[in-house]
């Protein structure tokens, strides 16, 4: 993708500008005390930075809303015969009764669907390899298991086991634990398997309930599309001081904030920052209903999403896996390889990090841009991003998340990448979006699934509709590029081209990512590649004329016709935007 080079010079400069000192002391003050989500301390981090942002002219409000926040308490651990251990609780776990909840210990291994289908599981305290997280809370639920015990890395991971996205509705109560956990180290942990059989006593306290939650809100116009915005958006809840996660990201927003208002004339849309609460107790309880409540204005007005959690950490070498959209690849790869030196490859964006507006169709990027190498037996975050990401750190969700685990030189060389990307989304006259990628990702995808069903099932009025939308979408592709560094444009057509360019991702994003749609929010856990036809696998898993067989292809059927539907209706915004680009 070709940039415009009339804004380099004034991109040099916004980079110029970033300073490693004012970054450093920003996230000191913003860390400088434990965030808990609804908290008074919490209350104060976003004081101090609206603050920030209005005396440089952002136009801020602080939101207050309703969430159910779970904040974990004291927790213990004995096993006969072997005494005490260290131990913490989960977000969203149960607390035991008073007298603590007394059980046999059974021994599940790293918890695959096929452990846990053991007989022995049931009314057993379940021992569990790795991190404590919803899937395997779901697991121990439905296995009948009383309580989980975790065995983490070296240290104790703070973490969420609900996987119901924001508040709940009244249905998606059933899907909270039912059932007390806890962690313990590797070490703890391999003591108490070489004991096994055993009886363990657990007590654990968590609160769970309604809390008012803040949003921070901080809005500078653009001087052209003064309605449309880029959104700029982290927590600001954290575990324990989280100097990384998530004050370095809190840190940047808000210089970045003011280095971006100097440029405000050079801004054609606006950027909006928002500062969620209860992303680490509440599962994105902020940006989600953030969400529910902006709908649609964001639908209509965001143009982009670009999330920022846990930058600049001591050992974040690894430039290359950040989220993103096949749309976003190619601005992402750009300023990775122009001021990184690294050849961007892009992780597919998960069910994780309040990436909460992926059903209304808003283009995502980042999450977070650094990372640690790729390491053999991965533990904490890593185990949870795979791939090659070596995760976050070892101090990740833990009380060793302090200022000393930040590389100030990787702190000010994150905000630069992060400046480059939100500049070019604000300032580039044609939004700098490739959905030439994205129609090809959707045929890939239907492609697939249509191999997998092998003849089983037809899937043909879906590919003929993705194959007619890589045509146009390559033809509306080769448009923009020659038309991009034209450097004068008519207005209202420009402005007709970018809307048009929004619409497809409005009619795109949600089909390749979720299930729920534009309403409502998947549950955080994993989500397959255009879910609507995910069922194709389960058909061609199963035996031909079998009763798994007929109830996948009732599934798929009913999938395909809202997949022609949604197809139906990119097609339509595919062709409206070439037409558009046509005038410009």
């Amino acid at each position: 993708m070709s940039l415009s080079p009339h804004l380099d010079s004034l991109e040099a400069s916004l980079l110029a500008a970033v300073s490693t000192d004012e970054l450093m002391a920003l996230t000191a003050r913003i860390a400088s005390e434990v965030r808990l989500s609804g908290s008074p301390e919490e209350r104060r981090a976003l004081a101090f930075i609206e603050e920030q942002l209005a005396a440089v002219g952002f136009r801020t409000r602080l939101i207050e809303h309703d969430g159910y926040i779970s904040l974990p308490g004291a927790a213990q651990l004995e096993v006969e015969g072997l005494g005490a251990f260290d131990c913490i609780t989960h977000s969203f776990a149960t607390s035991t009764p008073p007298a603590g909840l007394v059980g046999e210990i059974v021994d599940v291994g790293t918890g695959a669907e096929s452990d846990w289908a053991r007989p022995d599981v049931r009314g057993y305290i379940a021992l569990i390899d790795g991190l404590a997280t919803p899937e395997q809370a779901r697991r121990a639920n439905a296995a009948g298991a009383v309580g989980q015990i975790f065995i983490n890395d070296d240290h104790l991971h703070e973490m969420i086991l609900s996987p119901v996205w924001g508040n709940p509705t009244p249905e998606r109560l059933a899907h909270y634990p039912r059932t007390p956990a806890g962690s313990v180290r590797a070490s703890d942990g391999a003591r108490i398997r070489a004991a096994l059989p055993q009886r363990a006593h657990m007590h654990t306290t968590v609160e769970t309930g309604w809390r008012a939650l803040p949003i921070l809100e901080a809005h500078l116009p653009g001087a052209i599309e003064t309605d449309k915005y880029v959104m700029f958006a982290g927590h600001i809840d954290s575990w324990h001081y989280g100097a990384m996660d998530n004050g370095s990201a809190n840190a940047v927003m808000t210089h970045l904030g003011r280095l971006l208002a100097q440029h405000a004339p050079n801004l054609r849309r606006g950027l909006r920052l928002c500062f969620w609460s209860g992303h680490s107790h509440g599962r994105y309880a902020g940006s989600a209903w953030y969400a529910d409540n902006h709908w649609d204005d964001l639908r209509r007005n965001c143009v982009a999403y670009v999330n920022i959690d846990s930058v600049g950490g001591q050992g974040a070498t690894l430039l290359t896996q950040a989220f993103c959209v096949p749309e976003t690849f190619d601005l992402e790869q750009v300023v990775i390889r122009r001021y990184a030196e690294e050849e961007f490859e892009g992780s597919r964006v998960g069910r994780a990090g309040d990436e909460s507006f992926m059903g209304i169709g808003i283009p995502a990027l980042l999450m977070t841009v650094s990372e640690q190498p790729p390491t053999p037996n991965a533990v904490g975050a890593a185990a949870l991003w795979g791939g090659k990401s070596g995760g976050l750190g070892w101090w990740w969700h833990t009380p060793d998340d302090t200022l000393d685990k930040l590389n100030p030189a990787f702190l000010a060389r994150d905000a630069r990448l992060y400046a480059a990307t939100l500049f070019r989304l604000c300032a580039e006259p044609i939004l700098p979006f490739n959905y030439a990628a994205a129609a090809a990702e959707l045929d890939k995808f239907v492609a697939d699934y249509q191999s997998m069903v092998a003849g089983r099932f037809d899937l043909t009025p879906a590919r003929t509709r993705t194959q007619n939308l890589c045509r146009i979408a390559d033809e509306l592709q080769t448009a923009l590029e020659q038309r991009r560094n034209r450097g004068a444009f008519e207005p209202q057509a420009l402005a007709d081209v970018n809307v048009s360019l929004m619409a497809l991702g409005r009619a795109t994003l949600p089909l390749n990512y979720t299930r729920a749609g534009p309403f409502d929010h998947d549950p955080a856990l994993s989500v397959p590649p255009l879910p609507l036809l995910a069922d194709a696998r389960r058909l061609g898993a199963s035996a031909p004329d079998s009763d798994e067989s007929k109830f996948a292809a009732v599934s798929l059927r009913r999938g395909l016709n809202q997949l022609v539907y949604g197809l139906d209706e990119a097609l339509a915004a595919m062709k409206h935007a070439h037409a558009a680009v046509e005038h410009l």
